[in-house]
């Protein structure tokens, strides 16, 4: 790890965070194409997966325009490994980390100004996934603090009928439905998916299986979602895995209680309408079991609504070129909570 003292003054700006996995950073060609792809997309925080360092002999990596970095690499073989790395734009100041000896997870909790926050970089197994989270959100759980962002490769897709272009999954269904599980009973959220309730889009192509599927996320708790302006799936080039990026309010210019305020418009409009419903009954048909507590699924429906919201209005901002309006602070019949 290196460190860099912040003594510059910072623009106010986005975060601009990015996951990829990068299946093997061993070759210094692959190392130099990942740093260029950070740099234009003006990464702040980038998460890694797969960098298939070694414990005892990974190789030199450092970047002046990322000077503090993050590893955690599997000490039996060049193969798992995650890592997170900072760009010099970020005044980070780390406050503590936890490393998986097995190369799965890699924690950093630091602050930006004066705000918390806790990283995560994930890589989960192609089998038992639901073992491994249970595990990993255990750990997570006595670490946290602040604002979390987990982002990583789960190796499963959550919604097989929406997140595989075959419309299933070779997972098993206990397994998917304990992963839904542990992500409601931890309050967390699928960043893109609550953007794009609807959509369809991957992030890994399986030439062996022939499929597309999405298995790469950003996850946030509920009450932070309102701090995202984006979550996109870009496209893939030199690794086998698309990188996802998120993009959210800045602390630097932020005010610390942001809360968000739904548009009453888009409860006007019929479409929207058809589609919040169509949104619900298939969320309430896909979580609802006996081994999910009603209270749990009521509060991950709540997010549900709100990202669903938030995409409607970004998409009409964008159609209309012009900006949502919001009601005047005191209009608290417009005003939604949790």
């Amino acid at each position: 790890m290196t460190m860099h003292p912040h003594t510059a003054p910072f623009a106010p700006k986005d975060l601009q965070l990015l996951s990829y996995n990068v299946r093997g950073l061993n070759v210094p060609e692959k190392r130099s194409r990942l740093l260029r792809d950070l740099r234009s997309m003006r990464t702040s925080v980038a998460f890694l997966q797969e960098t298939h360092f070694r414990a005892d002999s990974a190789p030199h990596f450092s970047d002046a325009a990322f000077p503090t970095m993050f590893f955690s690499n599997f000490t039996l073989g060049k193969s798992r490994g995650v890592a997170i790395l900072i760009s010099r734009d970020v005044p980070f100041v780390v406050d503590a980390t936890e490393i998986d000896k097995d190369g799965r997870y890699l924690f950093v909790r630091g602050t930006i100004v004066d705000s918390v926050y806790t990283f995560v970089s994930l890589y989960l197994p192609n089998k038992k996934q639901h073992t491994c989270l249970a595990r990993v959100l255990k750990s997570l759980d006595k670490f946290q603090q602040g604002i979390t962002i987990i982002a990583g490769d789960l190796n499963v897709p959550m919604e097989p009928h929406i997140d595989s272009s075959s419309r299933s999954s070779t997972t098993p269904s206990n397994v998917l439905r304990q992963i839904r599980k542990s992500l409601n009973e931890h309050r967390l959220v699928d960043a893109w998916r609550a953007l794009h309730t609807d959509e369809k889009d991957f992030t890994f192509f399986s030439p062996v299986h022939n499929v597309h599927t999405r298995i790469d996320y950003f996850l946030m708790h509920y009450d932070d979602l309102t701090l995202l302006r984006s979550v996109d799936i870009n496209t893939t080039t030199w690794s086998d895995h698309a990188p996802i990026s998120l993009s959210m309010y800045s602390p630097l210019f932020v005010p610390k209680e942001r809360q968000w305020r739904l548009n009453p418009s888009l409860l006007e409009d019929p479409l929207i309408q058809a589609d919040l419903t169509s949104t619900l009954d298939s969320f309430f048909s896909e979580n609802t079991s006996e081994d999910t507590p009603l209270p749990t699924i009521w509060e991950a429906h709540k997010a549900i609504i709100r990202g669903f919201f938030i995409s409607r209005g970004t998409a009409r901002k964008k159609k209309t070129g012009r900006g949502t309006k919001f009601p005047p602070e005191g209009n608290t019949d417009a005003r939604i909570r949790t």
